[in-house]
């Protein structure tokens, strides 16, 4: 994901540089880079949760065969 926002970051300001980019443009593009980095992070978070939420069922359901056992 690095490497793709950085890439992002030098096109936005090749297109600054050429003149071919609005400031407004510019404020949207960056607010979405942010929203995209923000996206990010917590799907990163999300898997972390759900990894461990099945890690967790996993033995709950060995604890629960033990018991019935």
């Amino acid at each position: 994901m690095a490497e793709q926002y950085d890439d992002y970051k030098e096109r936005i300001a090749a297109l600054e540089a050429s003149g071919d980019l609005s400031e407004a443009a510019k404020r949207l593009l960056e607010e979405m880079l942010g929203d995209l980095v923000e996206s990010n992070r917590s799907n990163k978070a999300l898997r972390r949760v759900i990894l461990k939420t099945g890690q967790s069922s996993t033995m709950s359901t060995r604890l629960r065969e033990a018991l019935y056992e």
